[in-house]
C-alpha cells in the first residue's frame, strides 16, 4: 500500500501542476466551457490517471519482469501529457501561437522541476535502491512536494500572469517572432535538459561530481529563459503602448487636416462672398425675391459646418467626438451627441482608446443596416467618474456560448468577433476601464436592434 500511494502522489505532483497552469494565462471567454468546469476536470482527470499509474506499472512487471520500471512509466506519462495536451487544445479556443507558448513555458517549468529533483536526490544520497516495483522513493514523492510549492509560484507570478496579460493584449500576429523565440528557445531548453538528464543516466551514472558539472548548465539555461521571457514582455508592452500612441498621433493629424480644410474653405468662403452680396443685390433690384430666398438657402445649407461644433470643454474628448462625428455623416449615419465634461485626470490615449474603439465599432455595426442608422454618445461626469454610454444600430452580434442565453449587461468576454483575426476591441475597452478603476459592460437587444455600450472610469484615480 505505501509503494501505491507513493506512486499515486508522486505522479499527481507531477501531472497536476503542469496541467492546471496550462490553462491559467487565459481568461474565462477563451474556454469553451466555465472555468469552474474545466478546472474540476483537470483535478478528476489527473486523479484518475495517478491512480492508474501504479496498477497498470505492477501489471506490466507481473508480466514482463525483465523489463525495467522506467520505461512503462515514461511510456504512460508521455501517453498523460499526450492527453492533456489534446485537451488543452481542445478546451481553449485561442489562435495556436498563444496556445503553443503556455505551453512550452509549462514544458520548461517540469524540466526545471525533473532537474532539481534528481540533482538533490543524488546529491543527498548516490546509492539509493528503489523498492521493487516503485517508480518514486519516498525522498521522490518529497521533493516533488517541496519543489511545487517553491516552483509554482515562481511560475505563476513571474511568467503565467504576465502572460496572461499578453494574450490578452496582443494579436499573435503582430509579434510573430517574439512568440516564436519564446517557443523555440523553451523547446530547445527542454530539449538539452533531458538529454544531459538521458547522457549522464545511461553514460556516466550519477555522482556528486556530475551533478556539480551539471548545476551551471541548468543555471545558465534557467536565466536565458527568464531573460527571454523578460525580452518578450518587455517587447509586447513597448508595442502596445506605440501602438496606442500612433493611434492616437492619427487622429489627431486627421482632426488637423479637417481642421485646417475648413480653415481654407472659410477664405474661400469670404473671397466669394463679394460677389454673392452683389448677385443678391441684382435679384433685389431685380424684384426677383422667390430667386433671392432659395439662393440663401443653398448658402447657408453650404456653409453649415456641423462637425466643428463645440460638445464639451474637455479639448480631448471634444476633438475626438468631432473626429468621430464627422466620420459617421460623412457615412451617412444619424449621430446624436451629449457631452458635459471638463478637464479630468485621464491620458489622451487611453481616452482615443475607449472613444476609437466604441464608435469605430458603431459605425461598423451601422454600416451593416441598411435603413435604421444611427449613433448616440452621451459623457459626463458623476462626482469623480466620467460617464459614457453609447448607443448604436445593430443588427446582429456572435455571442459565447456561456452568454447566449442572458439579455442584460454583459462583460467584453461575452462576445466573439467575426473579424479576421479575430477583434480585440471590447477587450481593449474592458482593460482600459478596469486600469482606472472602473468597469465596462455591453448589451445587444435584438428586438430593438440596438448595441448599448456603458463605460464608468475613476476619473481622480491612480492608474493601476
Amino acid at each position: 500500500m505505501g509503494i501505491y500511494l507513493r506512486n499515486v502522489i508522486g505522479f499527481f505532483l507531477q501531472l497536476f501542476p503542469c496541467s492546471l497552469m496550462l490553462f491559467l494565462p487565459f481568461g474565462e471567454e477563451a474556454y469553451r466551457f466555465r472555468r469552474k468546469y474545466i478546472f474540476t476536470g483537470i483535478i478528476l482527470g489527473s486523479a484518475i490517471l495517478a491512480l492508474a499509474f501504479p496498477a497498470l506499472i505492477c501489471y506490466v512487471l507481473h508480466v514482463w519482469p525483465e523489463i525495467d520500471s522506467g520505461a512503462p512509466a515514461n511510456l504512460y506519462m508521455v501517453a498523460a501529457i499526450l492527453l492533456m495536451l489534446a485537451a488543452y487544445v481542445w478546451l481553449v479556443q485561442e489562435t495556436l501561437t498563444k496556445k503553443f507558448l503556455a505551453f512550452f513555458s509549462v514544458l520548461f517549468y517540469a524540466a526545471v522541476q525533473y532537474w532539481l529533483v534528481n540533482i538533490i536526490s543524488i546529491s543527498v544520497t548516490s546509492s539509493f535502491v528503489y523498492p521493487p516495483m516503485s517508480v518514486y522513493s519516498l525522498l521522490d514523492v518529497l521533493l516533488y512536494f517541496a519543489t511545487t510549492a517553491l516552483l509554482c509560484p515562481v511560475e505563476f507570478f513571474v511568467v503565467l500572469r504576465p502572460l496572461g496579460e499578453f494574450n490578452r493584449e496582443i494579436n499573435p500576429k503582430t509579434m510573430k517572432r517574439e512568440f516564436f523565440m519564446a517557443i523555440f528557445s523553451s523547446a530547445v531548453c527542454f530539449v538539452l535538459m533531458f538529454y544531459c538528464n538521458s547522457l549522464w543516466r545511461t553514460t556516466f551514472g550519477w555522482t556528486v561530481a556530475h551533478v556539480l558539472c551539471l548545476l551551471p548548465v541548468m543555471l545558465f539555461l534557467i536565466i536565458d529563459q527568464a531573460v527571454i521571457y523578460w525580452l518578450v514582455f518587455r517587447e509586447s508592452v513597448r508595442y502596445k503602448r506605440d501602438s496606442d500612441q500612433r493611434h492616437a498621433a492619427e487622429i489627431q493629424q486627421q482632426q488637423y487636416e479637417k481642421i485646417t480644410k475648413e480653415i481654407e474653405n472659410a477664405r474661400r468662403m469670404r473671397h466669394d462672398l463679394r460677389h454673392h452680396y452683389n448677385f443678391l443685390n441684382d435679384m433685389l433690384e431685380k424684384g426677383e425675391l422667390d430667386e433671392m430666398k432659395k439662393y440663401l438657402s443653398q448658402i447657408i445649407d453650404a456653409t453649415a459646418r456641423r462637425e466643428n461644433e463645440v460638445y464639451c470643454k474637455n479639448m480631448t474628448i471634444n476633438g475626438l467626438l468631432q473626429y468621430y462625428a464627422g466620420r459617421a455623416r460623412d457615412e451617412n449615419i444619424s449621430c446624436e451627441i451629449y457631452a458635459r465634461c471638463g478637464e479630468i485626470a485621464i491620458e489622451p490615449v487611453d481616452l482615443t482608446i475607449l472613444f476609437g474603439n466604441v464608435i469605430e465599432n458603431a459605425i461598423r455595426a451601422c454600416q451593416e443596416c441598411a435603413e435604421n442608422q444611427w449613433i448616440t454618445v452621451r459623457v459626463g461626469t458623476v462626482q469623480d467618474s466620467l460617464a459614457i454610454e453609447i448607443s448604436n444600430a445593430c443588427k446582429r452580434v456572435h455571442l459565447n456560448r456561456k452568454y447566449q442565453t442572458e439579455n442584460g449587461f454583459s462583460p467584453a468576454e461575452a462576445f466573439v468577433s467575426d473579424r479576421d483575426n479575430g477583434g480585440y476591441g471590447l477587450r481593449s475597452i474592458a482593460h482600459t476601464a478596469k486600469k482606472y478603476g472602473g468597469s465596462a459592460e455591453f448589451r445587444f437587444n435584438a428586438g430593438t436592434e440596438t448595441f448599448t455600450t456603458r463605460i464608468r472610469l475613476n476619473a481622480q484615480a491612480e492608474i493601476v
